[in-house]
């Protein structure tokens, strides 16, 4: 079975040969349909022996996908963004599964993003390869759509695009305009919140997870990340009574998610020292959602921070411990955040001893 990398690009040279050379092996042939570029994409796209298009853009990704995807001759199609690279065993896996049956192959993208000035990552899945014929729907933050079957497959998909914010801008409007068309879309009023928060303005994007929050249904894929998301914002702004409300609306639907709890963790250590003379009756809670988080681990289920279940909780575990005086507990959990590779735990750890 013939295999196309199918991709869309616009002045990509920074990342596309980092892209190209990770899947080359597995791809029988690569599409890049350029969208108007003025850097070295499309050179760049030649020299890996690509197929390249032009598509005048039309403020429409799955306008672009779908042309992109018409010029392959592929019998499966496998899509990816120039800011994405594959790891081996994904590279593999994705050759395997192309010789099973008609699925729709999700990928687990595993994204940095910037957060109070540290990188961490997220990861979720997300359908990225399947059988000749299926098309991509929305005009931005598209998806596939098929009603076959879904299946995640391993390893990963890296992806650095959200270090750059000079598409969020473009992306605002976008959103901005299809929300226009679908004013009760709790997807769009998420994406939008994304997309304020990348560019550093917390108010507007509280606003629009508020109207997602008003909107979303519980068995929305995209809801537990609506109800984080609310929180940290609510944190970062002192609404704490509304932080309260999801937080006793939620605790239960989201048992099971580690990020909810985490973020639980550090809500009420920013409510309870907003008025610690008053409040601390609920100290305890702050100790249980980080325990919560530690106990349930990473996840896979849900759109997760890295870190969640293990090294974040462990190390914020520990602020709360030193704050009360208890370094002998703090310094063994700021040794096991550390043991994973967290850096700020290991010059904490480093300050306690």
């Amino acid at each position: 079975m013939k295999l196309s990398l199918a991709m869309i690009a616009k002045n990509e040279a920074r990342c596309l040969a980092r892209c190209l050379k990770s899947i080359r092996a597995i791809a029988d042939e690569i599409i890049v349909t350029d969208t108007g570029s003025t850097d070295a994409t499309v050179k760049i796209a030649n020299d890996f022996g690509a197929k390249v298009s032009h598509f005048a853009w039309v403020n429409d990704f799955a306008a672009a996908r779908n042309f992109a995807l018409a010029q392959a001759t592929g019998d499966w199609m496998l899509v990816l963004d120039a800011d994405e690279w594959a790891s081996e065993t994904l590279a593999q896996e994705i050759k395997k599964f192309t010789a099973g049956p008609p699925q729709i192959g999700r990928l687990k993208i595993v994204s940095d993003f910037k957060h109070h000035g540290q990188t961490q990552q997220s990861s979720t899945f997300v359908s990225r390869v399947f059988p000749r014929g299926a098309k991509f729907e929305g005009r931005i933050h598209e998806q596939i759509s098929s009603s076959l079957p879904r299946v995640n497959l391993r390893g990963e998909l890296w992806h650095d695009g959200y270090l750059e914010t000079k598409k969020s801008d473009r992306n605002v409007k976008m959103l901005a305009a299809e929300i226009a068309r679908e004013p009760h879309s709790a997807y769009l009023h998420f994406q939008l919140a994304l997309e304020f928060t990348a560019l550093g303005q917390p108010q507007k994007a509280f606003a629009c997870l508020q109207k997602a929050r008003a909107t979303m249904q519980p068995s929305d894929p995209f809801a537990p990340n609506v109800v984080v998301d609310f929180i940290y914002a609510a944190m970062e702004l002192k609404q704490f009574e509304a932080g309260l409300e999801i937080i006793r609306a939620f605790e239960n639907q989201l048992a099971d998610f580690p990020d909810f709890h985490h973020v639980c963790g550090l809500f009420y250590m920013r409510y309870i020292g907003s008025n610690p003379a008053k409040l601390m009756a609920d100290v305890p809670k702050i100790e249980q959602s980080f325990q919560r988080s530690l106990a349930l681990g990473e996840t896979d289920k849900y759109k997760s921070v890295h870190g969640s279940g293990s090294f974040l909780a462990h190390y914020n575990l520990g602020v709360f411990y030193h704050a009360f005086g208890d370094d002998v507990r703090a310094r063994a959990c700021f040794a096991a955040a550390a043991g994973q590779g967290y850096a700020p735990a290991a010059a904490l750890l480093k300050k306690l001893s």
